[in-house]
């Protein structure tokens, strides 16, 4: 798989996320051995990271993420993407609001054999946050 395609692969992933599309087609896109990796530690495998995905995606509706640069090195590709949706339900320590947010964030996907066999998300949380208004930013002087 070249660089074009290793891009093509991560953007399909990517921009699916939260469609009914996606629920079947995992398996497109995911090495079987296939690792998570969360900027705060956690790890997940595949399966859980499946579970997770589809729970997150049932929360924040309509969901709708575009990738908008990328850059493929080796088994690389790097993602800059925007994600809009709207919290239509509790997420973990955020009680539902109903407002829509606008963030930007980056993925680190390896590739091996033609599919992702590492991922490294990074959205902005705390804007994400900030647009839901479960925190207030201080009022600047």
């Amino acid at each position: 798989m070249n660089k074009e395609q290793q891009k093509q692969t991560s953007k399909h992933w990517h921009e699916a996320f939260g469609t009914e599309a996606l629920k079947d087609s995992y398996d497109n896109y995911l090495h079987d051995d296939f690792k998570a990796e969360f900027f705060n530690g956690k790890q997940v495998n595949k399966a859980e990271y499946i579970k997770q995905d589809q729970q997150f995606a049932q929360l924040l509706k309509p969901n709708r993420i575009t990738v908008t640069e990328q850059v493929a090195e080796d088994d690389k590709v790097v993602s800059v993407m925007t994600w809009e949706a709207t919290q239509v339900a509790d997420m973990p320590g955020i009680p539902a609001t109903s407002k829509a947010f606008k963030i930007n964030g980056i993925a680190i996907d390896y590739f091996k054999d033609g599919k992702v066999i590492r991922h490294f998300p990074l959205f902005d949380q705390l804007e994400m946050m900030k647009q839901l208004g479960v925190i207030s930013t201080p009022l600047s002087h």
